[in-house]
């Protein structure tokens, strides 16, 4: 189904543009063949090199929070009322501290990658919450792929861009602090009275109005997948719709809106209450560009067996909040959402609107384990995760899960029985371990055999138990047992 073009009203650099193009057109072919703006270059187009990388900014009642995106992933729907920055839309008459910082560290060879981590570290300068040190830098350009050499040149720039910039940026609004030091140009000052000025487009906010469309959301893994066709299709927006709020603590539970982005999630200061180091665990599962635009609704319903996300939401005991066209809103806990392989218990025209999960006691304690081929940024080969509420020095509730061993994520329901009322010791460790291999037989695929996979699983279950409780465990007696 071919859908009419719509009227896609935004700031494109310094320049008010109404593009008459389909919602769900890339807004990396958008810049490159009907703007000729060919700085923001075409690499992996799968959200994983960030060749593609621009700036989006948002306004956020009378301020603008920029973030970085790629482009390759990012419709043409979801500018419209927004601020995209390309790298052309940073060039001066002079190089900016970036820039200068790039050529003065030998930061590029080829220069394919280049505007992406221009782009990248910019960004990071203009992000409030990242600190302006080395931490900053490698958390600005996670999303950024070089093909030519080692990184260390690349990063002593976007070190010295910081040194240069420190004094001037520490407690000032980011944005006025980098145009008064020349290291952005003076049209970023205007940019949020004229977002002021663009009108709603009732159109690309229907919202689960429209029936017969594909849904997308942050669209991280559905563009991938389905990306010429989607450029092409009729598409309903979710991130057009109302304002995503925050997580709230209501009647025993904290509940989020599904639309929330890994990003929103792992900064949420609800969120941050119960799962302490959910900040840490993200840095793992997804680079900065791609955590501002994956949801957690998207990565539920994408179903798949090793993703992350659900692997935790798993554990926390997640209840969903399915909504249909017409308002009907159905509950279904997330251990019933999954029914095979990329098969959920779900309507096709339902959508995943709210997710909850029961707020913590007092004793409770939760960890996630994962091993990948890479360390970082990379898809689970296997994956776990635990959460224990402990009373007297029992286990008075349990609740742990497994990814990449089954064709769905899998909770570990018999095993998470079995805990319960046990003590806190490692005969009982040892004991739920061999209830909780029993629970599965592992499918091999090409990040391990079955058989590896299976000591994996032990190996990550058994990281949470000494995670956890440290005190408890002698290591090696524990492995000496095993």
């Amino acid at each position: 189904m071919v859908t009419v073009n719509k009227v896609v009203e935004f700031i494109l650099n310094s320049e008010t543009v109404q593009a008459h193009v389909p919602a769900g057109m890339l807004a990396l072919d958008y810049l490159r063949q009907h703007k000729i703006l060919t700085g923001t270059k075409s690499g992996c187009k799968e959200g994983d090199c960030g060749a593609c990388s621009v700036i989006i900014g948002e306004l956020k009642k009378n301020s603008i929070e920029y973030r970085p995106m790629t482009s390759c992933l990012l419709p043409m729907g979801e500018l419209h009322g927004r601020h995209l920055v390309t790298i052309e839309g940073l060039n001066m008459e002079h190089l900016s501290a970036v820039q200068n910082a790039m050529v003065d560290c030998g930061g590029t060879q080829c220069g394919y990658c280049t505007p992406g981590f221009v782009v990248c570290m910019t960004a990071g300068l203009m992000a409030p919450q990242i600190p302006l040190n080395e931490e900053g830098v490698l958390y600005a350009i996670s999303g950024n792929l070089c093909r030519c050499t080692g990184y260390q040149s690349i990063k002593n720039a976007g070190i010295q861009a910081i040194q240069s910039l420190r004094d001037r940026l520490i407690n000032k609004e980011r944005i006025k602090a980098l145009v008064e030091a020349k290291a952005l140009p003076t049209y970023f000052l205007g940019i949020a009275e004229r977002l002021k000025a663009i009108k709603p487009n009732e159109i690309l906010q229907m919202g689960l109005q429209q029936r017969g469309c594909t849904i997308v959301a942050g669209g991280t893994d559905l563009y991938v997948q389905r990306g010429e066709q989607l450029a092409e299709s009729s598409i309903t927006l979710l991130n057009n719709g109302s304002e995503i709020p925050s997580a709230r603590a209501c009647e025993g539970r904290v509940i989020i809106d599904a639309r929330m982005t890994f990003e929103a999630f792992a900064t949420d200061p609800v969120i941050k209450t119960h799962v302490q180091e959910i900040y840490d665990y993200n840095l793992l599962m997804a680079s900065w560009p791609i955590r501002t635009r994956s949801t957690i609704g998207g990565n539920l319903c994408n179903a798949s067996p090793i993703a992350d996300m659900t692997c935790l939401l798993l554990a926390l005991e997640c209840s969903l909040i399915l909504t249909s066209p017409d308002g009907h809103r159905r509950e279904l806990p997330l251990n019933e959402f999954y029914l095979g392989y990329k098969q959920l218990n779900k309507k096709s025209d339902e959508v995943v609107t709210e997710i909850s999960f029961p707020v913590f006691s007092e004793n409770t304690y939760f960890n996630w384990e994962k091993v990948s081929k890479r360390a970082w940024l990379d898809i689970a080969t296997v994956n776990a995760s635990c959460k224990f509420e402990v009373k007297e020095n029992h286990f008075t509730h349990s609740s742990m899960a497994l990814g990449g061993v089954s064709a769905t994520p899998l909770h570990l329901k018999e095993a998470s029985a079995f805990l319960d009322g046990k003590p806190v010791s490692m005969d009982t460790f040892l004991d739920c371990l061999a209830v909780a291999l029993s629970e599965f037989e592992p499918i091999g695929d090409v990040r391990g055999s079955a058989h590896y996979k299976r000591l994996l699983a032990r190996q990550l279950l058994l990281a949470n138990f000494v995670k956890l409780f440290p005190e408890t465990i002698n290591q090696e007696a524990l492995y000496a047992a095993l």
